[in-house]
């Protein structure tokens, strides 16, 4: 207890110290701009300091980053940076450090959109990458077909009813099929590996499957 009373009475001093200054100094030591130094009677400043006095002041754009790293949304962070009005070469800094690119030309109102939207998430890129890190993504799901299994047997039938090409295409035109419903056309007529061509590609497919077949067959059938 005896060991406590020196730190006390070092505390007490130190409020009482506190609320003698005016609101710019307690400002000032609050953001950083101003610290407290250990001084013996002369006045001259101690050998031996704190050693949390001994640590450089913040920048005016590392105050800046940390204190958009306090806001959580774009609002908060577009008020703080209109009340505070850094300067361009303030908030450029800050996206740098943010990992933003193409910034250099920016007007300062822009700069302020720029900087409320990325907030301080691309600061967290590990120090020694150039790049934030992409998370690998899973593709997506293929598309479910507009048109039911219903609607779908009705086209494959009308399609094998086309006198030619040129019909069974007007038909697929009328029908405006997305490009699900037109896999599933081609799936009902049997074909395979048709994924990755393009729209045209695969209405050719469906079309010689569809109407190409029934002539072959018919020709079969009167010879």
């Amino acid at each position: 207890m005896t060991e406590l009373k020196p730190l006390v009475a070092l505390q007490a001093q130190l409020f009482a110290f506190l609320v003698q200054q005016d609101e710019a100094t307690l400002q000032a030591l609050a953001s950083g701009e101003a610290r407290l130094a250990v001084v013996d009677a002369s006045g001259v400043p101690s050998a031996a300091p704190p050693a949390n006095s001994l640590a450089e002041p913040l920048s005016e754009s590392e105050r800046l980053l940390r204190e958009l790293s306090a806001l959580t949304t774009e609002d908060e962070r577009r008020s703080h940076l209109v009340a505070r009005d850094p300067s361009k070469r303030t908030m450029q800094d800050v996206a740098k450090a943010l990992r933003i690119r193409r910034y250099s030309h920016l007007t300062i109102a822009k700069l302020v959109d720029l900087l409320a939207r990325h907030g301080v998430a691309q600061a967290e890129t590990p120090v020694g990458e150039t790049e934030p890190r992409r998370v690998r993504q899973d593709p997506a799901p293929p598309a479910e077909p507009r048109r039911s299994p219903a609607e779908v047997a009705a086209i494959v039938v009308r399609l094998r009813e086309a006198e030619n090409d040129e019909e069974g295409a007007e038909y697929l035109r009328t029908q405006q099929l997305d490009r699900a419903s037109l896999l599933a056309v081609a799936a009902a007529l049997q074909l395979t590996r048709v994924e990755r061509l393009s729209r045209t590609e695969l209405e050719k497919k469906v079309l010689n499957q569809a109407i190409g077949a029934r002539r072959k067959f018919a020709g079969l059938r009167s010879w």
